[in-house]
Formats: C-alpha cells, structure tokens, sequence
C-alpha cells in the first residue's frame, strides 16, 4: 500500500472527523456529533503549538490522523476561546443529544491528557487509522512523524493516554513504538487510563 505522510489541511478536517468516529464510535468525542469533531480538527490547524499528521493512501484519501500540541496547558481552552461560536453550537446540539455530556464538555478546558500534574512534554491527543488500513504499519509511521514534528517544534519530551482495561492491542502499538507506561489512574467518570511517556530525539528533525 502506498502511503504518504504530511501535516493536517483545512480540507482534510471533514474526512478526519469522519474517520476518528469510525474509528471509535463508542468514544465520548465520537458521540458528541461531527459538528464536534470538525471544530476540534479544525483547532488544531490555528494553534502555533499544534502538531497534527495524517496519512494519504495514493488517490489522496486519509487512511489515519494523530494531532497534539507541545503546549498541553491551556491548549483545549484556547482553542475552545478560539472557535467559540462553533463550540458553542457544536456543543448545543451535543448536550441536546446526551445531556450528561454537559460535565464532560465542561471539564474539557482544564483538559491536558494526564491526572499526573508533574507530567510534562508534547501532548499526543489522539491517533485514529482506518480500520481497512490496520496491520499496513500506518500508525507506526504516523506516530513516528508526530514525534518527529513535535521535537522540531521544541519538545523533548511527549505523554499520551489510553485506556487500560480490554485495550490490550493499543497498550502493545504503544510499547512497540517506543513509549514507556508508568502508573495507571482513574478518570472523573471511572476510566482506568495508562500513562505512556517517551524522550524525544531533536537529532531526528
């Protein structure tokens, strides 16, 4: 399979939110709409901290996205102040859909990708692949280029989190790419997360 790996463009954020609910259409991103997801691929296009990849296969279609920011403090409310009148709507519509998303959105703000204040790098926010694409070693190149980008832009190091229950496949693509887990925490709604953290080489830009 031929795949292409660059930065995220305006005309990719509607494939990309397309993709990231196929991807995980049980995850609470996915069920707060597209009108959601657009406006929080859209954000990581006007942010200078943002680092945001996909991957093309040879007619230009998006096989996978993984986006983030080496700025995980204050980023989420940045870009909720940054694009309010779309939020606003997109989260209109989604509390109308779930209300007890409400806290959640609300919580998204304060938002940095880690219980553990001490923890700090780039934020890798999330990755989604395809799933006619899984196995082609899609998100191992994605990984490796988000990395490669947020180093450029300064990190020296990253974090990211996953679930830790009945996520065996994601925790192992982790450990394969290099990351390293420390300790599990749990979520205000009672999600047990993995911490992954990794050095990142300036070398490699």
């Amino acid at each position: 399979m031929r795949v292409e790996i660059g930065p995220l463009q305006t005309t990719d954020v509607e494939a990309a939110a397309r993709l990231h609910e196929l991807a995980f259409p049980t995850f609470f991103l996915s069920s707060l709409g597209q009108p959601f997801l657009r406006q929080f691929y859209r954000g990581f296009l006007a942010d200078p901290t943002a680092v945001a990849v996909v991957a093309r296969d040879g007619s230009g279609m998006i096989l996978g996205t993984v986006v983030g920011t080496t700025e995980p403090d204050g980023y989420f409310s940045r870009l909720l102040r940054r694009q309010v009148v779309g939020f606003v709507n997109a989260s209109v519509r989604a509390s109308l859909r779930s209300p007890r998303a409400v806290p959640r959105l609300l919580r998204a703000a304060r938002y940095r990708g880690s219980a553990d204040e001490g923890v700090d790098g780039a934020l890798l926010s999330s990755i989604c692949v395809s799933p006619d694409a899984q196995g082609a070693g899609v998100g191992r190149r994605l990984v490796a280029a988000w990395e490669q980008r947020a180093a450029g832009l300064g990190a020296r190091a990253a974090y990211l989190s996953t679930d830790a229950v009945d996520n065996e496949p994601v925790n192992a693509f982790y450990q394969r790419c290099g990351w390293r887990m420390g300790a599990p925490y749990t979520t205000a709604e009672g999600r047990t997360m993995n911490l992954y953290t990794k050095e990142l080489d300036p070398s490699s830009c």
